[in-house]
């Protein structure tokens, strides 16, 4: 039951996150590199074009979504924590989590993809 309800508050976290972006990328004091990665992580997201096309199962949509939890993951991690904080309007726990999560999506791609990947992003 505790798991059912962790996911119950990571779905519901999931609008504040979104607000909490939306601030941050609002914010000057957050780098505009970040903002830029980030900006290139959506399209990269919306375009047919991938370094792993989308036709292979799985992989295929998760390069996507490793490419946005990664630009989400440098964003905040450079914002800074007292800067989250300030943007963050809910429950300290469910933050956590959710930025915990985008660690997880990380660890599900196999290792030379995940590096790849990461060199890709680190270059910009």
């Amino acid at each position: 039951m505790a798991k059912r309800a962790r996911i119950r508050d990571l779905v519901a976290g999931i609008p504040r996150f979104l607000l909490l972006l939306a601030r941050l990328i609002r914010d000057p004091r957050v780098s505009g590199a970040d903002k830029g990665l980030l900006a290139a992580a959506v399209a990269y997201t919306l375009t047919p074009i991938d370094l792993i096309p989308d036709f292979l199962p799985i992989i295929g949509q998760l390069d996507d979504l490793f490419f946005l939890a990664l630009a989400i993951d440098r964003l905040i991690t450079r914002a800074g924590a007292e800067l989250v904080l300030a943007h963050w309007d809910g429950p300290e726990d469910v933050l956590v989590d959710l930025c915990g999560s985008l660690e997880d999506l990380a660890r599900r791609l196999p290792a030379p993809v995940r590096n790849r990947l990461a060199e890709e992003v680190e270059a910009r």
